[in-house]
């Protein structure tokens, strides 16, 4: 299940532990999510309970913070949705070496930019 949950400030402050490398990219985020631009979302399944904020950018699905438990099923019906709203793709950035391998679960494209690791999933 996938619920939109509008400007929620618990829902933020959920996506704090993603920034914890780039605090300032989490000041950005919530003025974007309360500016509209960026969408925050809460998937919920058997196995998995995350928050994410997104945003569309060309056809891809732009992921700006995921936290939660059991990310990658979460992902995987993320990538359903994001392709019956006719989109090729989900990506993210993260600082985060273990995150990047943690999707490599998810058949995900890399490029490394200093120490920000660029993701690209196909949907």
């Amino acid at each position: 299940m996938i619920e939109y949950l509008n400007k929620c400030p618990k829902a933020i402050e959920r996506l704090k532990p993603a920034f914890r490398a780039c605090l300032k990219d989490f000041d950005t985020l919530k003025r974007e999510v309360m500016a509209g631009r960026v969408g925050l979302y809460e998937l919920i399944g058997d196995n998995y309970h995350v928050t994410i904020a997104g945003e569309v950018v060309g056809r891809s699905y732009f992921l700006w913070g995921v936290s939660g438990k059991g990310v990658v099923p979460a992902m995987r019906e993320l990538k359903r949705h994001v392709k019956e709203a006719g989109m090729t793709s989900i990506s993210a950035d993260t600082h985060f070496p273990l995150v990047a391998r943690l999707c490599r679960r998810l058949n995900t494209k890399e490029c490394k930019s200093g120490s920000v690791t660029r993701m690209e999933m196909g949907v």
